[in-house]
């Protein structure tokens, strides 16, 4: 797994980098057998010939703006989990860490405090930040070293429901702990609610998995392929140690051991109306095993229970933290999607009967009404019988739980998938509206596969590994269509930093309901996409997979803008 990306750039390659012999951006000329490829950074220069280190980049703020000031003291605890203690790596002391809570339009100060023995940096997943405080290490700040301390600083422009964690060695220090969420309130709420509840899911590798994961940060090793535990769990299959960043020296060294010599092949790609499939299901399940605990915030035993009276308007933010996919539902009234990854829907119609995908990284925030039974109820259905019966929370009465009516874990299974790209209607006012056949400045087609190397399986982007993947490279201003494959048997949900992008088809199909804006989109085996995002944001942006084992072991691309660069050591590059 990666660790220190131990990184060069070739001097004198071609401006526009092409790889697996698709076009990355303007002007583009095919690259030949003799050319360099520039990766994970190209040297491109911006307007006028001029180059800027990302760090220029600072928080604009204005002038009388409030100020709300945090503090994050990354420590050390034991929790129990399960019946289970597991040493875990908290924010002030819980994990999730604080909710994080701002006005729309504030000024969010965070001092970040280390207490512990490993450095580490923070993303703020979702939040358009400027390009210095994206909290990449190597690219955009050092990392903060153990006893060091550090402040970011931005505007809270968006409302919505975000989430912050660590983006050093993230599969270990998220998967251990460090993460929270974040709720900016909107200046005019679109969807008013009397009670607004955030839940936090996570999943918590067992006792020994974790030892052996704090062993591995200790280390400095960061190699999944070393922990038994894990493998023997099932997280890949049972195949051998990633080849990640960690393992790499320099993009023509490692090129060689990262390639693929064996590709797993993937279902068919999909056409037509959505539908879960046989794939779907086998996917779901990937990695369960591996896991020992599933929280709900903090609570792994399943009776969770947020008060609320009958007739009360409920909002639930539920932020996924983990890497796997859950499937989620509301029992004992109709719910709606109101916002997902932030963004409000138009015109959300209510549902019933409707399992929720929602995928690593992902946030839905849906709205009910609490009946006069006195509670609704949050359950899973996902295929592992643990996380069933522990992803979930009464709404109401506090005894809700004793009066549960329970629910057949047949026939929520049957129960049909929400499909996002056919829900709610029309536009919200201010919208920027791309269309598939309009004028686009950058075209990257993006191919996911998974397969294996010498080194072990790895997560690929047009069949090459991060950082061997030449990256996006834009000009302020342009806009961009990325066209996205998963021609792989897992679920790839796809980040990207910096930027939210809008959805414009899925499986050759347009969008029919109201425009879906995302910063995380979970696409699963045989599924294709068309994306779309304006270019506004300059800095250097990380496009990746946050199934975060995908991520350290090469599903990764880098958004560059031209003229930026890269002040930091990338030998430091995480992800």
């Amino acid at each position: 797994m990666r660790r220190r990306a131990k990184l060069s750039i070739a001097a004198g390659a071609a401006a526009l980098a092409v790889a697996g012999g698709v076009m990355g951006v303007h002007e583009a000329h095919r690259a030949t057998a003799t050319q360099a490829i520039e990766a994970p950074l190209a040297h491109v220069p911006g307007p006028g010939g001029t180059y800027t280190p990302v760090s220029a980049f600072q928080p604009r703020v204005p002038k009388g703006a409030r100020v709300d000031h945090f503090t994050l003291t990354a420590e050390y605890r034991t929790l129990t989990l399960g019946g289970e203690p597991v040493r875990a790596m908290t924010f002030n002391g819980t994990a999730p860490g604080p909710l994080l809570v701002a006005h729309q339009g504030d000024v969010m100060e965070v001092t970040v405090r280390n207490r512990l023995s490993v450095p580490l940096t923070i993303h703020w997943h979702g939040i358009p930040v400027p390009g210095a405080e994206d909290g990449v290490p190597g690219v955009t700040q050092n990392p903060i070293p153990p006893r060091g301390s550090y402040t970011y600083e931005f505007v809270a422009t968006e409302a919505g429901t975000y989430w912050y964690h660590s983006h050093e060695a993230s599969f270990e220090e998220v998967g251990l702990g460090l993460y929270g969420a974040i709720v900016v309130l909107p200046k005019h709420p679109l969807y008013p609610a009397q009670r607004d509840y955030t839940l936090v899911l996570h999943e918590w590798p067992n006792a020994s998995t974790a030892k052996a994961m704090m062993a591995n940060l200790a280390s400095g090793a960061r190699d999944v392929g070393s922990m038994s535990g894990m493998m023997s769990g099932g997280m890949m299959n049972g195949a051998g140690s990633t080849g990640g960043m960690g393992m790499m020296k320099s993009p023509a060294g490692n090129e060689t051991r990262t390639s693929m010599l064996h590709v797993l092949p993937g279902p068919a790609l999909r056409t037509g109306t959505f539908a879960p499939t046989a794939d779907d299901y086998a996917a779901l399940d990937e990695m369960a095993g591996m896991y020992g605990a599933f929280t709900v915030n903090q609570n792994a035993d399943g009776t969770t229970v947020l008060p609320a009276k009958p007739g009360d308007l409920v909002r639930l933010r539920i932020v996924n933290s983990g890497n796997m996919t859950h499937l989620l539902t509301i029992v004992g009234a109709p719910f709606r999607v109101v916002a997902l990854d932030g963004h409000d829907i138009a015109n959300p119609g209510w549902l019933k009967g409707v399992l929720l995908p929602i995928g690593a990284a992902e946030r839905y925030d849906v709205e009910f009404r609490v009946p006069p039974s006195g509670a609704a109820y949050l359950v899973s259905a996902d295929p592992d019988a643990t996380a069933r019966q522990e992803l979930r929370a009464a709404i109401g009465d506090p005894g809700a739980w004793a009066s549960f009516p329970g629910i057949s874990a047949a026939a929520i299974e049957r129960e049909p998938w929400f499909d996002f790209t056919d829900y709610g209607r029309g536009r919200l006012p201010g919208e920027t509206v791309f269309r598939l056949h309009e004028t686009y400045q950058v075209r990257y087609d993006m191919k996911l596969t998974v397969g294996m190397s010498q080194t072990g399986m790895v997560y690929a982007i047009n069949g090459r590994v991060f950082p061997n993947i030449p990256p996006i490279i834009v000009h302020k201003g342009d806009a961009v269509l990325v066209h996205i494959v998963n021609d792989s048997p897992y679920i790839h949900p796809m980040h990207l930093h910096g930027h939210d992008f809008q959805v414009l088809t899925r499986d050759g199909r347009p969008v029919q309901g109201s425009l879906i804006f995302l910063d995380t989109l979970n696409v699963f085996p045989g599924e294709s996409y068309d994306i779309a995002f304006r270019a506004d944001n300059p800095g250097l942006w990380m496009f990746h997979c946050h199934d975060l084992e995908h991520a350290a072991s090469g599903m990764d691309v880098m958004v560059q803008y031209a003229g930026v660069t890269d002040p930091y050591p990338m030998n430091e590059m995480s992800e």
